[in-house]
């Protein structure tokens, strides 16, 4: 399948590639702080902005490279699985609770340890809004600096594990889901692990999604980790027990992505669907090394276009509210009947501005909260926003400027509709493959309950040594070429000839039990057979009421077949002699 993408991600390529996409990034990062700050922030400020959505958005228009940010209850494997991406054992790990900071891995020459107070007072780093969070929290803020190529294009985030116990909630002299909630809006990416046999959705679990994960659930991977310590029965029970635990906590209309597997680099155990755990794996590392890094640049200019729309919808709302409202008595009265009726402003608003539509508009019970802080009145009215030209500078950088700052689509010429020619081309193509299927050949996308191969990364079975195994992600099957371990990297076994099958009047073979020689088997079907052949001759028919009884075996052939068991030779049994035909009895 062909495929428009970068063979190449930022990061990997040379040099002079890697400058160029520098500055590129950073004119485009400068822009961005140009518009937020002369465009959007005034209008903040007017309106209280920070107060209806605390947040720490300004900061994120300062770092370079995209965050992903590992969340999830302890011992769920969250530093293994970053120990497995930096290919050593940099991070703590072990069974019980060892994380107890969080940690920043950032690329470096040389490996080295920050200390939290130092990575919160570096002026290039986009880590001083932590200092807001206190010198309790930066004595647990640790960083790293690792020389790996996969740092060049993220920055990795590892966090503390959820408590379960509302009593060790207490014990954080910090407030953790604050500072969860920091790290997730600057990040592209949050996977949140889950260990199979700790699916409990404890108190402070429900809080990280209800409180610091809410608003960006498209930023969500569930990960369902250590998938190969249960078996493939138990493992649909618990996918299955995740997703109504889940279900609960996320406020989406699709869930998120769960990725099935064991994320480190120990071997598989035995009796479990291995090809699943690969493709998975290999479908998450795409995301993580190709996807995150690729569109990271376009995710911070929609960002800015979603909070520049939010921004537009919240002054329209309260300058419109304030715009109803008497100038001189009765004001108390007026600003209880103008929250109350929030719900007609929203109308108002979309008849006004074509472009917002229901889904831009915050729940009403936000504003209640909201005007329970600020007084209506200190707000500004709609005339007067208008007047100063705020609402015109909004609308032209949600319609024009960003816009312009995301990255071009290239979009090929429109097929001439007229042109029959390539029209019967398509179909031919079509036809072709309706015709393999009715002759029964395996298409791209396989057979029933086959993964067909991803059009969009290479797999395992595309290395030097997963073709040795003989790998197949398809049909699960490992070990076309080698079935050991041992004949790894040996030359691939012919394929033996299926054995031949016995004729139709041979009875069916019964398996040899304990390593019987294969000589002495093959004579026991000859006697069989032999068997068979001359008690046909001597056997009685049988009457119609029931069956005879089988009849006794002459001796001389029963001496025969001694000598031939024996190795011995006998001289034939003599024939025997032909009955007498019995005398009728005479008549009286």
């Amino acid at each position: 399948m062909s495929s428009n993408r970068p063979t190449k991600m930022p990061g990997y390529s040379m040099k002079g590639d890697n400058e160029q996409w520098d500055q590129h990034l950073r004119r485009v990062l400068g822009q961005l702080q140009m518009i937020y700050h002369k465009v959007m922030l005034p209008v903040e400020e007017k309106f209280k902005f920070d107060t209806f959505r605390p947040s720490w958005f300004a900061e994120t228009l300062v770092q370079t490279k995209p965050f992903v940010t590992f969340m999830g209850p302890f011992s769920a494997g969250k530093s293994t699985f970053i120990n497995h991406l930096l290919e050593s054992n940099y991070l703590w790990t072990g069974p019980q609770p060892t994380t107890d900071k969080f940690t920043i891995v950032l690329h470096g020459d040389q490996p080295q340890q920050i200390g939290g107070r130092v990575l919160a007072n570096q002026q290039d780093l986009p880590f001083r809004g932590l200092n807001a969070f206190g010198d309790q929290f930066l004595e647990h803020l640790d960083g790293y600096q690792i020389n790996h190529e996969l740092l060049r294009s993220v920055t990795l985030v590892d966090t503390p594990g959820v408590l379960e116990a509302a009593g060790d909630i207490h014990s954080r002299r910090y407030d953790y889901i604050k500072v969860c909630r920091w790290f997730v809006e600057r990040s592209d990416l949050v996977f949140v692990l889950f260990d199979p046999t700790k699916l409990d959705a404890g108190i402070e679990l429900k809080m990280l999604f209800k409180h610091a994960l809410k608003g960006n659930e498209s930023k969500i991977r569930i990960v369902l980790n250590k998938a190969d310590s249960i078996g493939s029965q138990e493992l649909m029970r618990v996918y299955g027990s995740l997703f109504w635990n889940l279900s609960n906590m996320i406020n989406a209309t699709e869930p998120p992505r769960v990725f099935v597997g064991s994320f480190w680099d120990r071997p598989y155990r035995p009796g479990t669907n291995h090809a699943l755990f690969t493709e998975e794996k290999s479908d998450l590392l795409y995301d993580l090394t190709e996807t995150v890094p690729l569109q990271s640049l376009d995710k911070r200019v929609t960002s800015v276009l979603r909070r520049a729309k939010e921004i537009l919808v919240h002054a329209l709302v309260c300058s419109l509210l304030k715009q109803g409202m008497p100038k001189f008595f009765g004001k108390d009265k007026a600003k209880r009947e103008a929250i109350d009726n929030v719900k007609k402003i929203y109308q108002d608003v979309q008849l006004k501005f074509k472009f917002i539509t229901a889904n831009d508009f915050a729940d009403e019970q936000e504003y209640f909260q909201f005007f329970e802080k600020v007084d209506l009145l200190e707000l500004p009215r709609y005339e007067r926003i208008e007047k100063e030209g705020h609402i015109a500078a909004l609308k032209k950088i949600i319609e024009k400027d960003l816009p312009e700052l995301l990255q071009p689509i290239k979009s090929a010429s429109t097929c001439d509709p007229r042109d029959r020619k390539a029209a019967r081309e398509v179909q031919e193509r079509y036809h072709d493959t309706m015709a393999k299927q009715l002759a029964g050949q395996k298409g791209v996308q396989g057979a029933i309950g086959e993964m067909g191969p991803s059009g969009w990364r290479k797999g395992v079975n595309e290395t030097e040594l997963g073709k040795q195994i003989g790998y197949d992600p398809a049909t699960a099957n490992l070990g076309h070429n080698a079935t050991k371990k041992s004949d790894i990297g040996a030359a691939p076994a012919e394929a033996s000839a299926p054995p031949a099958q016995p004729p139709a009047t041979a009875p069916a073979a019964v398996s040899p039990a304990g390593g019987m020689d294969p000589a002495m088997m093959q004579q026991m079907m000859q006697m069989m057979q032999m068997m068979q052949q001359m008690q046909a001759p001597v056997a009685a028919p049988a009457p119609v009421a029931a069956p005879a009884a089988a009849p006794a075996m002459d001796p001389a052939m029963m001496q025969m077949m001694m000598a031939q068991m024996s190795g011995g030779t006998a001289s034939p049994p003599p024939a025997a002699a032909a009955p007498a035909t019995p005398t009728p009895p005479a008549e009286d």
